[in-house]
């Protein structure tokens, strides 16, 4: 095992006998290749080899590799070797910072892996700040990310995805900013690329001009020029359609939609926040999600580079590129001794799901996951054992 003893020697340091705490010296090598260390008293003649912890060196190789562009084909080392080095890596999970200074801008988006989960992110002064695992863009899943944060001045998002009814809740006092790309996007999907109508037309010049907006004369030019379309098209937004059910609906219903959501884009108050004079005296604050946009895609391109990946190694893969880039990531010794692993995640599940209203009622405890074996059932037919007696 390792030794607790160690003595040095010149300026060799030699281990210490574990049985009499005396010198040892070389005696050859074991049959792995280590060099053996025996105890000089021959009274005691106890040996030992040295145990050198690798696990850090590992995890590094493994990070290395994931963050890089090359296949396993492609990397120096053979692909079982490779695979080998990242079995550490893939076994953990990397811990979540708790966050207590108060940042000026928050910016938060949701990384979506098709339709099976989502890695939620928040991004301050240039370092990830904080990420959640979840199965949607829910309410309950951004007051998990958000929890751990302290409540920032402003907050930067899309504004979709319950973000806005968990930011009421964790961080009433915290001043919203909608990205005008999204709003813009927003309005350009119902009116379309090349809008065929003069009021379709007119509106999306109006979205485009809305993420132009850089100061106040600029807010308040583009707010006369939404004003003026709407009373313009006003008699034509009202036109209604009779179908031949006898019902009767907007007979511009994509306008009238879009006319709708600006409204209450207006109404909220969070399009022009980055202009207020207050906030902008501590810094300025951005109109748009971009930062964390483009994060997203060098995520997204890492997963390209190791497409193939199952879900579970996606989720790992964007969680350690995240804690890497916080602003004091962890060291890879401590991250192979202290990170959770996944049998250490699933105890605290069971855990909890005995501690649970429902699991307390059950003796069964966690419910059993679905397997891949072949029940003897399935192909054959239960006959009651007839005796010959």
């Amino acid at each position: 095992g390792c030794l607790n003893v160690f003595c040095l020697t010149g300026c060799m340091r030699t281990p210490g006998c574990a049985a009499c705490g005396g010198e040892m010296k070389r005696n050859g090598t074991t049959s792995a290749g280590r060099t053996r260390w025996r105890c000089k008293d021959p009274g005691c003649g106890s040996s030992t080899s040295r145990v050198y912890d690798v696990k850090a060196r590992g995890l590094r190789c493994g990070l290395d590799w994931l963050f890089s562009k090359r296949s396993q084909a492609e990397h120096r080392l053979p692909a079982r070797t490779l695979r080998r080095r990242c079995e550490l890596m893939w076994s953990l999970w990397p811990p979540v910072p708790l966050v207590d200074e108060v940042h000026h801008v928050v910016h938060v988006d949701g990384l979506h892996l098709h339709r099976d989960a989502v890695v939620l992110i928040a991004v301050a002064d240039g370092h990830v700040i904080g990420w959640h695992v979840a199965r949607s863009e829910r309410s309950a899943a951004w007051r998990c990310l958000m929890a751990r944060i302290a409540p920032p001045d402003v907050l930067v998002c899309d504004g979709g995805g319950g973000v806005l009814k968990a930011a009421r809740t964790v961080w009433p006092g915290t001043r919203i900013q909608r990205c005008l790309f999204h709003v813009q996007a927003n309005i350009m999907e119902l009116t379309g690329m090349r809008p065929r109508l003069q009021a379709g037309r007119r509106l999306r010049r109006i979205a485009v001009a809305l993420a132009r907006v850089r100061n106040k004369d600029d807010a308040a030019a583009w707010l006369v020029s939404y004003n003026q379309w709407e009373q313009d098209f006003a008699g034509f937004l009202d036109e209604q359609s009779r179908y031949a059910d006898g019902s009767v609906n907007d007979a511009h219903q994509r306008l009238v939609k879009a006319r709708r959501m600006i409204r209450r884009r207006i109404r909220e108050d969070q399009l022009l926040t980055f202009l207020d004079e207050e906030l902008m005296a501590a810094g300025p604050v951005p109109s748009t999600n971009n930062l964390v946009e483009s994060w997203n895609g060098r995520l997204r391109d890492m997963l390209r580079h190791h497409r193939g990946l199952r879900l579970i190694r996606r989720l790992k893969a964007i969680c350690w590129w995240c804690h890497q880039h916080t602003e004091r990531p962890e060291t890879d010794a401590w991250l192979a001794a202290n990170a959770i692993t996944d049998r250490r995640l699933e105890d605290l599940y069971k855990h909890a799901w005995e501690q649970s209203p429902q699991g307390m009622h059950e003796t069964f405890g966690i419910p059993m996951r679905y397997g891949t074996g072949i029940d003897w059932n399935d192909f054959h037919t239960h006959v009651e054992w007839t005796s010959n007696n």
